[in-house]
């Protein structure tokens, strides 16, 4: 089994994450919604690319760092009413299984 098709499920739930975000964001055009949706495009386009032996670690370190501001700002989501706690509690276990996979692909390189 090749690293790109163990790695697969990681580019599924990323892409599964951002049509869930915009689905919800999409229509509210809100300065926080529109960054949300930002930051899953940003976070499927670093995994695609770290997929396709593109800058590989330092695009997993970047879909790392996207992962932070994307909890953060989903905090601040559900803070402000934008998202429900059923919502919120939904998107975090997304965004933490995105973390799981990320962090075990991380270690599977090695120490940098």
């Amino acid at each position: 089994m090749t690293d790109r098709s163990v790695r697969a499920p990681l580019f599924v739930d990323a892409l599964a994450l951002g049509q869930w975000l915009v689905e919800r964001f999409d229509a509210a055009g809100g300065p926080l919604e529109a960054r949300l949706a930002a930051l899953a495009f940003a976070l499927l386009e670093s995994l695609t690319l770290a997929l396709k032996q593109r800058d590989r670690e330092a695009r997993i370190e970047e879909a790392d760092e996207l992962l932070i501001r994307l909890r953060a700002l989903l905090r601040l989501a559900e803070a402000c009413g934008r998202l429900n706690a059923d919502q919120y509690g939904h998107v975090l276990e997304r965004v933490d299984a995105i973390g799981r996979q990320l962090g075990a692909w991380k270690r599977s390189l090695g120490p940098v």
